[in-house]
């Protein structure tokens, strides 16, 4: 059995992944993780920065580890899932995972091409995120959840958007990279440049959809990771 850490995106939450397990085989634990101040950690208040959530999330998976393991991370979970596995690579707990996941997400060498969302005002800042297809629909059509989920990707955009960029040297990771068509955000040649992440050829696949693809295509995507890690070489697994 692999255990498959699912990490959230801006704004999400454990429950952003449900359903998933249904569609990545009987041979595929899927382990959906948890940022602080949202669903399950409602009461813990809200981290601020790439460095705090990266810890926290090494934490959980660190207690969490049985074994072999693979990582699927949409958007920021993308990259706060790679930093994570960095991180626990460099301290020497674990060796690297199996496979990763990353969608929605351009490769974490690149710039930012946005870095003051966070400080707009609260209308501004809901349609930002709109224009650019960075929010959910089923948010912007209430404004409860609006409401509620505003601070939290406010914080979460603080994280992202006042990160520094730094040169790191590629990973001996298997890395497969999924995206939408229609993304306004994360462009093919964005979502290609994670290769330089990576000593291994990545694998790209498109789908029909705009940033938030990922609800539309839950049992393509199953299959595409159920597959993947079935024709994983037993040494791999046996390493995890």
């Amino acid at each position: 059995m692999i255990q498959l850490f699912c990490i959230p995106f801006a704004g999400g939450n454990v429950y952003s992944y449900q359903g998933f397990h249904k569609h990545v085989g009987d041979r595929t634990k899927t382990v959906p993780l948890e940022y602080p101040g949202r669903g399950r950690r409602t009461k813990e208040p809200l981290l601020f920065s790439i460095q705090e959530l990266c810890f926290d999330l090494v934490a959980q998976m660190r207690s969490c580890i049985r074994g072999p393991y693979a990582l699927f991370g949409h958007s920021m979970g993308a990259y706060l899932g790679y930093l994570a596995v960095r991180s626990l690579v460099t301290e020497g707990s674990f060796p690297l995972p199996c496979h990763m996941f990353v969608s929605g997400a351009s490769g974490p060498s690149l710039p930012r091409t946005q870095t003051n969302l966070h400080t707009l005002g609260k209308m501004a800042f809901i349609a930002e995120l709109v224009k650019y297809g960075g929010m959910p629909k089923e948010l912007i059509a209430n404004k409860e959840l609006t409401d509620y989920f505003e601070p939290i990707l406010r914080a979460d955009f603080q994280a992202i958007e006042t990160d520094t960029i730094q040169a790191r040297p590629p990973l001996d990771l298997a890395i497969t990279v999924m995206t939408g068509v229609a993304d306004k955000i994360i462009t093919l040649d964005k979502a290609r440049a994670w290769q330089a992440e990576t000593t291994i050829p990545i694998t790209v696949h498109t789908f029909p959809g705009e940033h938030f693809f990922i609800f539309d295509h839950w049992p393509h995507i199953g299959k595409i990771v159920e597959k993947t890690l079935k024709s994983l070489p037993q040494n791999c697994i046996q390493q995890g």
